[in-house]
């Protein structure tokens, strides 16, 4: 009865009275839940790729004998990441335990929890963190960090950037500035290199004494001679016949690219879009080359007027042929490269050809550490000589000239060293990855739902050695037929017009730098109601040649979109630029900017224009604004940090 199932002190026989209800309840209740999950598919784990990545990799790798060193790279073009594997190799030799770390790929929260890491964070741009490194450096800098949070952490960076951007080197320098706020212990000095001088070089000199220092501070022996040994191989090669499950796989992914191998969050964004018009802008008696590109995207991609589409490209057949014949090699054949310490698949399988067109950077001039490698490969003494002397990290020359000045190729150089038997699967474990080229878009979904347009200038020239040297990226490009298939992803490039559409914006784009601002015209125009003014500064060469766009722009400022102001620096006796028409049209441009609080802003070469510009800003301020050449400097600064005056600028 129920009396008996709540009677707390009844006798045994109430307890079986109990049982019997519940028994076959619980029985009912199990099959019924057994059915309807066997019949529902399970909730997918809510994971992150990121925190999946690396619970994966911690899981999977071997375990390191020696003292513990994270090596953290934010790195945009693969500089920053070999940097990091080459102090791996020598941190194995003096008795440490180096991890190779992926910044995009690290659970920041446990920063704390290290002991000693050591940054190489390269500067993207106009003084941005790389793709791979926002996240952390946002997060390193965020109010949320509490002073001596990282205080059993030691550390030291190094920092890489280009001193032809003004804000040379800002991730190295805010990166090591923060951690020691944070209470870290920087145990070896901050250093930084200068891609446009001796970037190699300037890490050389740099790490000399890291080792002395680190292993004095930890009380471990050091004995430099360590470093003249052969670093260890990172992988080793296997190679697969017809008829195997690896050749089968190998010819399956021959068609797409290897950009995409992985699962990283990078890869993943990764997506196949397809070219739908591809045509010249020059005038035929042009002696250069730009293209304009349409091109369909995946449906799921969305992106903003300003931004950058990343395009991955392939080196160009005839070379890729040139250097397999070079080193011997049938470029069919499939292979895979596996990690020597757990023979975890690195690459692979795959085709030397579909690696040398896709993967490796074949045409940049090969770093020292490389050229070093190349000694052991040859028996000739004079060939030795040679190379030893190319890769002195000590010594800017003969490599300054022989090989950075003259831009000679991998291929150019093996050809002039006759003896140099480098193995395949070397060569491709130390060459830099072929990058992704980023495009300012040239168009606005607004106006073209589904298509991103691109606007590329072929790079063709002749080097010092006579090669005719063609832009792996701008050549491949030029040559795509309609309705080939290209892997991008669109980069958040935070160039954006204002939020109020009623803002007057002012743009100076010079030859391809008119390609954001093509996208912005089209933007403003497909914007429902009242539009500020926009005043666009653009230079070319000659109208007849190279006015890209000429219709289009023409167009908009007859329909009271735009006001168009242009520049022709071979049409006259005396060159025209940009910066000569900002001056003379000085009264707008002060009105603007100071009356009615526009937006400026900058697209196109970093070297020499946009300096140019800035300077002719500053000039305007003097001569509109009655200030002091140090007010009106400021007032620019000022203009930078409101984000008024926003660049877009490369070299």
């Amino acid at each position: 009865s129920m009396e008996n199932v709540v009677d707390v002190d009844g006798s045994e026989s109430s307890w079986m009275d109990m049982l019997q209800y519940i028994i076959p309840v619980i029985l009912i209740l199990g099959g019924y839940y057994y059915y309807t999950n066997q019949n529902k598919p399970k909730p997918l784990p809510k994971v992150t790729p990121v925190a999946r990545k690396v619970v994966i990799e911690k899981k999977k790798a071997p375990k390191l004998e020696g003292r513990p060193l994270k090596l953290f790279y934010g790195s945009q073009t693969g500089t920053a990441e070999d940097f990091a594997h080459k102090l791996s190799a020598e941190a194995k030799k003096f008795g440490f335990a180096p991890e190779v770390i992926d910044l995009e790929e690290y659970d920041k929260e446990t920063l704390n929890e290290e002991k000693f890491v050591v940054l190489l964070m390269a500067t993207y741009g106009e003084g941005e963190p790389t793709d791979n490194a926002r996240e952390f450096y946002e997060w390193l800098l965020s109010t949320d960090r509490e002073v001596g949070s990282l205080s059993g952490v030691e550390f030291s960076v190094f920092g890489l950037g280009n001193k032809t951007y003004e804000h040379y080197n800002s991730m190295g320098r805010k990166t090591n500035e923060q951690l020691e706020k944070l209470g870290a212990k920087r145990i070896y000095k901050y250093g930084e290199g200068d891609d446009d001088a001796s970037l190699e070089d300037d890490f050389a000199a740099w790490k000399k004494d890291l080792w002395p220092t680190v292993c004095q501070h930890f009380g471990m022996p050091i004995d430099l001679s360590l470093l003249n040994a052969a670093a260890e191989r990172r992988f080793k090669m296997n190679t697969y016949e017809a008829g195997t499950k690896q050749y089968d796989q190998a010819q399956a992914i021959a068609s797409k690219h290897l950009c995409k191998k992985g699962d990283t969050a990078a890869e993943k964004a990764i997506s196949i879009a397809t070219i739908k018009i591809n045509r010249e802008l020059h005038a035929e008696k042009s002696d250069r080359s730009c293209h304009h590109l349409e091109i369909q995207l995946d449906p799921k991609v969305t992106y903003t007027a300003g931004d950058h589409l990343a395009i991955y490209p392939e080196n160009h057949p005839d070379m890729v042929t040139a250097l397999g014949a070079r080193l011997g090699i049938n470029l069919d054949q499939v292979f895979s490269l596996v990690a020597e310490k757990d023979n975890r698949t690195f690459l692979g399988p795959t085709t030397f050809r579909q690696v040398l067109s896709q993967w490796s950077d074949i045409t940049s001039p090969p770093r020292k550490s490389l050229l070093k490698i190349l000694v052991s490969y040859t028996s000739d003494e004079a060939e030795k000589k040679k190379l030893l002397e190319l890769s002195d990290e000590t010594q800017p020359e003969p490599y300054g000239s022989y090989v950075k000045d003259a831009q000679r190729t991998l291929l150019e150089i093996l050809d002039e060293l006759p003896n140099v038997k480098v193995p395949v699967d070397h060569l491709i474990e130390v060459l830099p990855r072929l990058a992704c080229r980023y495009y300012s878009i040239s168009s606005s979904l607004k106006a073209h739902p589904g298509h991103v347009h691109v606007t590329s200038v072929v790079v063709e020239f002749e080097t010092p050695t006579k090669r005719k040297h063609k832009g792996v990226c701008s050549s491949w490009l030029a040559n795509l037929k309609p309705e080939c298939q290209i892997y991008v992803f669109v980069r958040d490039s935070g160039f954006r017009l204002p939020k109020d559409p009623k803002v007057p914006v002012i743009m100076v784009g010079p030859g391809t730098g008119l390609a954001p601002f093509r996208g912005f015209i089209q933007d403003r125009v497909k914007t429902p109601g009242d539009s500020g003014e926009m005043v666009l500064f653009f230079g070319c060469r000659n109208p007849e040649i190279d006015f890209i766009y000429r219709e289009e722009l023409e167009e908009a400022e007859k329909n009271g979109n735009l006001k168009l102001i242009t520049a022709f620096s071979r049409a006259t006796e005396n060159k025209v630029y940009v910066h000569h028409k900002m001056l003379e049209n000085a009264d707008l441009i002060w009105k603007l900017l100071n009356e009615e609080q526009a937006n400026f802003y900058v697209c196109g070469d970093a070297r020499q224009m946009a300096k140019d510009v800035k300077n002719a800003l500053v000039k305007i301020g003097v001569e509109k604004g009655g200030k002091t050449a140090e007010e009106s400097e400021k007032f620019v600064e000022e203009l930078i940090k409101a984000q008024r005056y926003q660049t877009d600028v490369w070299f």
